[in-house]
């Protein structure tokens, strides 16, 4: 054989050589992660059929699931004492109490006792003070919610900032940060026509003031004793129906009768809370704000029943398949169960995504995720792992395949 037939022969074996050490040393291929599972799932049942008030305007809403009904188009309206949530909100924000906890002594001033007086003369919701007494600010706070204290709604707006207008420009700022878009304070009271909201930006703030445990524990009081007025009682008339913990109602002539409110039950062995708001019911001081709560109790008495713990996805069940070119599919299968407290009719839509994965799969390895959002914007989540093992491809795959 010549040289340069032996030079070729080099060659070709230099070639053959280099591409099977290619072949070896390239990147692994990895597997892949496919999804099989549906992309929603909802409730089964009749839809609901909930007894909104025919006049005004309702929103309901179940914390950590979404909203259940609310009132179309809503627009601002005059919203009354269910203004001083918002005061309350603004006072633990700025003096903040732990349960167990009286806060900072205020004394009661002369000008603090014309007020009172000046608003009793006009018929006003007002608690009687003295010049000289002095509340707690948890006793400020039962004045407050409990009787609804238009006087000591001042009051605190002007011992938190200074003027009650500084107060109120708060007042404001909270309510954009809380997303509450319709709403725009004008008092502190809620006597000022110009304090607007609406039934779902209300169930919003329903939902922040319930979160502080100081203002529910107060919301939730049937009476307090005052120094001076002695004993109080809430205006919350229902507490205690369809699992009724508060919060707040209130009436003017331009308001009419209004009721925000959160209740509690226990649905499927998990505790649920229910949020909503009432507005603009016909009437006087009394009726008024009987039919805000009538209607408020029907919502509730009809929700109650339709509440389920749903499970969304089980513990090892399979939602997918893990392939790779060089073996047989495996299944995905979910980590852990996903519950959430749902109804009839509540369509919850599922977002998959896997992960980069090396070549050789353990059985558990986490190879993604599923997030479960309700059809109002509240998630559930869950990791997603191999059921089975998916080892790296043998030398004669890497070698033969391309």
């Amino acid at each position: 054989m010549g040289w340069k037939s032996r030079s070729a022969l080099v060659a070709i074996a230099t070639l053959l050589i280099a591409g099977v050490v290619l072949q070896l040393v390239r990147p692994r291929p990895q597997p892949t992660v496919t999804f099989v599972s549906g992309r929603s799932l909802t409730v089964p049942g009749a839809p609901l059929a909930l007894p909104l008030p025919s006049t005004g305007q309702a929103a309901l809403y179940l914390a950590g699931t979404g909203w259940v009904a609310q009132t179309p188009g809503q627009t601002p309206v005059a919203i009354a004492s269910v203004t001083k949530l918002m005061t309350a909100l603004i006072v633990v924000r700025d003096h903040p109490l732990a349960p167990g906890q009286s806060g900072p002594a205020v004394t009661i001033t002369t000008a603090a006792v014309a007020l009172y007086e000046e608003e009793k003369a006009a018929g006003d919701s007002v608690v009687r003070v003295v010049s000289g007494e002095v509340l707690s600010e948890l006793q400020l706070l039962e004045g407050l919610l409990l009787p609804s204290g238009d006087n000591l709604a001042t009051l605190l707006a002007q011992w938190t900032s200074g003027t009650e207008g500084d107060f109120v420009s708060q007042m404001n700022l909270e309510a954009r940060r809380l997303g509450m878009d319709h709403t725009s304070y004008a008092d502190a009271s809620g006597l000022n026509p110009g304090s607007v909201s609406t039934a779902s930006d209300l169930t919003r703030l329903a939902g922040t003031v319930m979160s502080n445990p100081v203002l529910a524990e107060v919301a939730s009081m049937p009476t307090a004793v005052l120094p001076v007025a002695g004993l109080v009682h809430n205006y919350d008339f229902v507490l205690g129906e369809q699992g009724i913990v508060g919060l707040k109602t209130g009436w003017t002539s331009a308001a009419g009768g209004c009721f925000v409110f959160a209740a509690r039950l226990d649905r499927g062995g998990r505790p649920a809370l229910l949020l909503g708001t009432v507005l603009g019911q016909a009437g006087n001081a009394t009726t008024g704000i009987e039919v805000a709560q009538r209607d408020s109790v029907a919502l509730l008495a009809a929700m109650w029943p339709e509440i389920n713990l749903v499970q969304l996805v089980r513990a090892g069940s399979t939602v997918g398949s893990l392939k790779a070119q060089w073996t047989a599919p495996v299944s995905v299968v979910a980590r852990s169960s996903v519950r959430a407290l749902g109804w009839p009719g509540l369509v919850w839509r599922a977002t998959y995504r896997g992960r980069h994965l090396p070549s050789k799969v353990g059985k558990g390895t986490a190879v993604g995720e599923v997030t479960l959002t309700s059809a109002t914007g509240v998630s559930g989540f869950t990791g997603l792992v191999s059921g089975a093992s998916i080892p790296q491809p043998s030398w004669g795959w890497r070698l033969t395949h391309i």
